[in-house]
């Protein structure tokens, strides 16, 4: 393993600097699209803004889009793991060593936002209840979601002790 992360050390250290602007990036405007859309939604809502036919579809799934932070968080994480496995002092960042409660947030979230289309949601629903089945469908797609975030969060939980103690032996 330290062979090949020494062969290929130039490579990640590119990766990593690439995922940490990435990340920065995509965290930035999913920031930016939060506060935008809740202020339209705001506006909205208040009557002062007459909200088009296509933007009651982003209304209908707030919480959605948060998962754009997610992903910058996901990829600012994945940049600290790389840069973690390459450099020998380097501690893992605040990221790294709370990774677990970013899956579970995540899987939180997904669940939240199901919940808000299916039964707070105030707009037409008829779309997505064809007899039923979708809803089957989309309550089962969610929980396979959930369970895998969960696991992901185990594992990472457990999987950093490992590699920790693995770096102090080498």
């Amino acid at each position: 393993m330290n062979e090949l992360i020494e062969k290929n050390r130039r490579l990640l250290r590119f990766c990593c600097d690439s995922l940490r602007s990435i990340g920065q990036v995509v965290l930035l405007l999913g920031v930016l699209s939060v506060c935008a859309i809740t202020t339209l939604v705001l506006l909205s809502k208040f009557g002062i803004w007459n909200a088009p036919e296509g933007f009651k579809m982003i209304i209908k799934m707030p919480l959605s889009v948060l998962n754009i932070l997610f992903i910058g968080i996901g990829l600012l994480g994945l940049s600290q793991f790389i840069k973690y496995l390459v450099e020998r002092d380097y501690k893992p960042g605040w990221i790294l060593r709370h990774g677990e409660i970013f899956f579970y947030l995540y899987a939180l979230l997904t669940i939240l936002n199901i919940v808000w289309v299916y039964t707070i949601d105030p707009f037409d629903r008829s779309h997505y209840m064809y007899k039923g089945v979708t809803v089957i469908i989309v309550l089962f797609s969610t929980a396979v979601r959930v369970l895998i975030l969960v696991g992901l969060g185990r594992i990472f939980r457990y999987i950093m002790p490992v590699i920790e103690e693995s770096k102090s032996l080498v």
